[in-house]
């Protein structure tokens, strides 16, 4: 029986190695190893990142862009900024309703996610309704009050500074703009990065938003919708020009 300790020993310890990679690397897409690491591992993976979350559109456009639509009537051609934007999910359901006569700027840290994003705008013939920026979400070229609308889904806990970028998002917001974001489930896997929802609600709050809403979505994320505090006239898709004179890298699509 003692001769097989080492053995046991070794295996417990190639187990423990590879749940730790697993964790690091997959589960947490690298948010703890740092930014560099994280942009890293999305431009990796960004060929097969729709494959591998499998995105359910008709679901999508139920779920997000309808009820998105219905929140902001009769304003049906808003400016929008979506980060962390990945290969363009929200921009696409959007550009795909046939309500939206909007314009979404996508923004994402890493390149190859965008390079996949803008196959997919051109061979949709898309470009009309959305441009994509290489842009960190902490630190947002834009000037305050620049958007009717920003979202942010399955997002805010794998980004390095969450709080900076939350309230970068609330910053380029117009008063009465709305906010779209999700919040995970379940926090075990990411101890200290998953929000709860009393956290975030406290968050938004201090942050100046109002009628906040947290409705069960999927799985793993609830929804939450908030508007800005105060009132100002729409943005609309016109007001692009305005929103990208401050944008410090020139546009990918």
């Amino acid at each position: 029986m003692s001769g097989n300790v080492p053995v046991l020993l070794f295996g417990a310890a190639i187990f423990v190695v590879a749940f730790l990679i697993w964790w690091l690397i997959f589960e947490t897409e690298g948010v703890y190893l740092g930014r560099r690491v994280m942009v890293a591992l999305y431009d990796l993976y960004a060929a097969r990142y729709d494959r591998i979350k499998q995105f359910d559109e008709t679901a999508d456009i139920t779920l997000i862009s309808q009820p998105l639509l219905d929140r902001i009537a009769p304003l049906d051609n808003p400016l929008i900024l979506d980060v962390a934007t990945g290969t363009a999910r929200v921009p696409l359901i959007m550009a795909r309703n046939a309500r939206f006569r909007g314009r979404v700027i996508g923004l994402d840290a890493s390149r190859r996610m965008l390079e996949k994003a803008r196959e997919k705008v051109v061979a949709g013939r898309f470009e009309s309704f959305i441009t994509l920026l290489r842009e960190d979400a902490s630190e947002l070229p834009f000037k305050d009050d620049s958007f009717d609308v920003v979202t942010c889904l399955e997002a805010l806990e794998f980004m390095p500074r969450p709080q900076e970028a939350l309230a970068e998002m609330i910053r380029v917001l117009r008063p009465g703009g709305l906010l779209l974001t999700s919040i995970r489930i379940d926090t075990r896997w990411m101890p200290g990065r998953a929000w709860s929802e009393f956290r975030l609600r406290a968050e938004l709050e201090a942050l100046g938003m109002r009628d906040i809403d947290v409705m069960i979505w999927q799985e793993d994320y609830s929804q939450v919708w908030a508007l800005k505090t105060g009132r100002s006239r729409p943005i609309r898709a016109d007001g692009l020009g305005h929103a990208m004179q401050s944008a410090r890298q020139v546009p990918i699509s």
